[in-house]
């Protein structure tokens, strides 16, 4: 990284700029007041509050599980076909068991 030119009006102007906020004097209580009033909060009035989040997550959840278990349910029923087309043919034709097995 190449170092800031000095005669850089922007340069110059950051190198002098500093913010100094107003301390608030009831900052410290309130942030105490706000850790009071959550842990009072309940289970089921935090799921309430929070509901469209939570119903979100639900639903991404379920649509997820079904997908996932469509999925397996496909691969199993095409392993299931694949070893009865085998069975078949081998009962068929006995020299196809030569082929199958290694």
């Amino acid at each position: 990284m190449n170092a800031p030119d000095p005669l850089d009006p922007l340069s110059r102007t950051l190198a002098t700029w500093r913010v100094d906020p107003p301390a608030r004097p009831d900052f410290r209580p309130a942030v105490w007041q706000r850790l009071k009033r959550s842990s009072q909060e309940s289970w089921a009035g935090y799921l309430r509050a929070r509901s469209g989040l939570w119903t979100s997550i639900a639903a991404v959840a379920i649509v997820a599980a079904t997908w996932t278990g469509r999925s397996m349910a496909q691969a199993q029923q095409e392993a299931g076909r694949e070893r009865m087309v085998v069975s078949y043919l081998v009962e068929l034709d006995p020299r196809v068991l030569a082929l199958v097995q290694p």
